[in-house]
């Protein structure tokens, strides 16, 4: 698998960045009130900055939110079980009953003939760059749909192409909130385009028909936005080999708490059997990723504090480290460091069992990616203080601090005792 090649360069400049603000701080840490904490007073004197209070509520925050992620990635993510589909293209299934209760659902096939779908008009394909055929001027057409008519206008203007022409029509469909979805659909290679007007409602309900007439003008005409290409309609599916069905939903209800969304028409029956919930597990990672992010962002952000930025450089640390190893399943880097996800190469990993393999081997090794990621979330968590540098508000301290704010109300005393963090949240 071919890996960035910039990741370890990026990771490189990012550790000479965090080593710098280390150097930083030491040089302002006595007059430091724009860089850590930009609303104190000066070190030992006044409130307490709301913005330290920020940036401590946001690692506590943060690193809470990892270990649970991780804890769900070491236990629970990939245990858990419900009813899949072998074919997700065709059909997925939602199990929303009594985990209990999954011994009591047999295993069941279903085909799909086809599926709910709503009202089409496709007009016609016309050169894209022409100059437009119809009428100049004010062209107004009328939409009918659930018994309710609304008349639209464009203006064309003397220069207009078909494709002109058509974008103006899709515009104000789409503006009029009618519950239809029209665009312009472009062919390079024979220079064409169409107007495509779908209605948004699905099944074979009058209330989803429309249609499209001239009023004034011929755009609808000309344009073929009022011809007809494809009637709503239902689905149509059938289970364990027995009767049709019909819904005039894509989602059906197959009882016990199990419920399948019909997605693509297809010969071959699906398969529904009990297996591992694999969107519980791509989710946990989700959690992680973006709690993960938010720790960095907290630490790395804050440069002139030597400890936030080395629970930032330990971030880096543990995460280049199995940098390989976590692209494989689609979790990568960008150029600040924090995570990104790659959907396709996470569901593949998942499907094929590699998402499971890594988070749990890497939680039985002591220096394995969970182990050592989950120990320091879980550190930070516990003692958030240790990774906020006291002697940025001086050594020698006295005064009696209060912070009020939305969510946070405090009173303390710093009497020469040590850490002014030595206090509950």
């Amino acid at each position: 698998m071919r890996i960035n090649s910039g990741f370890n360069s990026n990771i490189n400049s990012l550790f000479n960045t965090l080593h710098q603000g280390k150097i930083a701080m030491h040089a302002n840490r006595l007059s430091n009130s724009n860089v850590l904490f930009p609303q104190n007073t000066a070190p030992g004197q006044g409130s307490f900055g709301s913005s330290a209070i920020q940036y401590i509520n946001d690692i506590k925050s943060a690193s809470s939110a990892l270990s649970g992620a991780l804890s769900e990635l070491s236990r629970g993510a990939f245990s858990h079980r419900t009813m899949v589909s072998s074919d997700t293209d065709v059909l997925t299934v939602n199990f929303t009953g009594n985990s209990s209760n999954l011994n009591n659902i047999g295993e069941m096939s279903v085909r799909v003939d086809q599926i709910a779908a709503g009202q089409v008009n496709e007009g016609a394909r016309l050169n894209a760059s022409s100059l437009y055929g119809g009428d100049r001027g004010t062209n107004r057409f009328a939409i009918e749909t659930g018994g309710r008519t609304t008349q639209l206008s464009i203006n064309v203007m003397a220069g207009d192409s078909n494709r002109d022409v058509q974008q103006k029509m899709a515009a104000a469909i789409n503006n009029a909130g009618l519950g239809l979805r029209a665009t312009v659909e472009n062919d390079s290679t024979t220079g064409t385009s169409l107007l495509r007007v779908e209605s948004t409602n699905v099944g074979s309900d009058e209330r989803n028909a429309f249609t499209i007439t001239d009023v004034m003008g011929n755009a609808a005409a000309q344009t073929g936005a009022n011809d007809v290409s494809r009637a709503r309609q239902d689905a149509i599916f059938s289970v364990d080999g027995g009767p049709t069905r019909t819904s005039q939903s894509n989602t059906v209800d197959l009882g016990n708490g199990l419920s399948a969304t019909l997605r693509a028409a297809s010969q071959d029956e699906v398969s529904i059997t009990r297996g591992q919930d694999l969107t519980r597990a791509t989710n946990a990672v989700r959690d992680m990723v973006q709690s993960y992010n938010s720790l960095f962002s907290a630490a790395a952000q804050n440069t002139g504090d030597p400890r936030a930025q080395g629970l930032a450089s330990r971030l880096l640390n543990i995460s280049s480290a199995y940098s390989r190893s976590l692209q494989d399943i689609g979790i990568g880097f960008d150029n600040s460091g924090r995570m990104t996800i790659n959907t396709d190469r996470l569901n593949q990993a998942a499907e094929s069992g590699r998402l499971e393999q890594f988070f749990t081997e890497n939680r039985g090794r002591n220096f394995g990616f969970t182990a050592q990621l989950g120990r320091l979330a879980d550190n930070v968590s516990r003692n958030t203080s240790n990774f906020v540098t006291n002697s940025i508000f001086g050594n020698s301290m006295s005064a009696n601090f209060s912070y009020s704010g939305t969510g946070n109300s405090m009173q303390f005393n710093a009497l020469n005792s040590g850490s002014i963090f030595d206090f509950m949240f």
